[in-house]
């Protein structure tokens, strides 16, 4: 996914006879463009704006004249993109010990991982981590690298519309679909972990989680996580339906989260480069950047240091050590 985003900010996007040329600068987004050409480039009109990234201001005038110059074709093929395919688990591993699963959800354009079996390294730290009730994994169609690799409509600008649509999904996926499949489960506790879009379906399952449920829903990891941080996403009141805590884990540097998510969110930063800003005795937020030390999006990214990050507000070493 790196590889991908890192190309489509540092090119053209041309849709039809349009072109709209996107510039990305470190710390700033400079609205340069969004010229239309119409015929034989006789009659051009040039719209700017200027959205300013980490001083509190911004404005969406770039993104919207950039928008206006999509044709409706376009729109169509992005419904197309995000047709709805259900979500479902996968069982990793069987409990060790305990009477809980944990449950991950990746994020964007991981749609394509049908087989999370062989992502040994995640499952492998978690065990390492100390957890010992049985391993999951949420699919959910979040996009893959060959929708957006194919399609030239997915450049530049186009990029952040397929990002918005499926940050749209991760929602539904959170509030309508997830619960049925997890209060299902064998297991009576479920915690789960989320990265990017996935920690926003981890985060619309909290929201959405009865606290009348014969399942309970224990603790709430994110990384990197792809909601807003604000207090009007009501943390403090939807962190009352865990009987655990929630630990975000952020990485300031975190390159795509600043611009792929500001950008089209007029500025609002995600929890996934700064600390949730509600208190809660719950709520619990670990800074990731000096140990991870760039600006890489991916869950791996967390990997190496996650067994240290998690014992530091999670007690499954201790409740490992106490069965032996």
């Amino acid at each position: 996914m790196q590889d991908i985003l890192e190309g489509f900010f540092k090119g053209f996007a041309q849709i039809g006879g349009k072109v709209v040329e996107t510039a990305f600068d470190i710390g700033k987004v400079t609205g340069s463009a969004a010229q239309t050409v119409i015929g034989t480039g006789i009659e051009t009109t040039q719209k700017a704006g200027e959205i300013l990234l980490g001083t509190g201001q911004a404005t969406f005038e770039v993104i919207q004249k950039v928008t206006e110059t999509i044709v409706d074709g376009t729109k169509d093929y992005i419904f197309e993109e995000v047709t709805h395919h259900e979500p479902h688990l996968i069982r990793i591993e069987s409990s060790l010990r305990w009477d809980e699963a944990l449950v991950f959800i990746n994020g964007f354009l991981s749609e394509g991982e049908t087989q999370p079996s062989e992502k040994r390294l995640l499952w492998e730290t978690l065990r390492r981590a100390g957890w010992q009730g049985s391993l999951y994994y949420l699919w959910w169609d979040a996009s893959n690298a060959a929708s957006l690799t194919l399609s030239p409509l997915k450049l530049g600008v186009g990029l952040l519309a397929h990002w918005e649509a499926h940050k749209a999904k991760a929602k539904e996926v959170g509030l309508k679909y997830a619960y049925p499949l997890l209060s299902a489960l064998p297991e009576r506790q479920i915690t789960l972990m989320g990265f990017s879009l996935g920690a926003r379906v981890a985060y619309y399952i909290m929201r959405g989680w009865p606290q009348s449920a014969d399942r309970r829903l224990k603790d709430v990891i994110l990384l990197g996580g792809a909601v807003r941080r604000q207090a009007d996403k009501n943390w403090s009141l939807h962190v009352e339906n865990i009987t655990g805590k929630l630990v975000n884990i952020y990485n300031e540097d975190d390159w795509v989260l600043a611009y792929v998510f500001k950008v089209p969110s007029l500025n609002r930063s995600p929890c996934g480069i700064k600390p949730i800003r509600e208190f809660h005795p719950r709520i619990e937020n670990l800074n990731a950047t000096h140990l991870i030390g760039s600006g890489e999006h991916s869950y791996e990214a967390y990997l190496p240091h996650l067994e240290f990050l998690l014992d530091q507000k999670l007690d499954w070493k201790s409740r490992r050590n106490r069965l032996f």
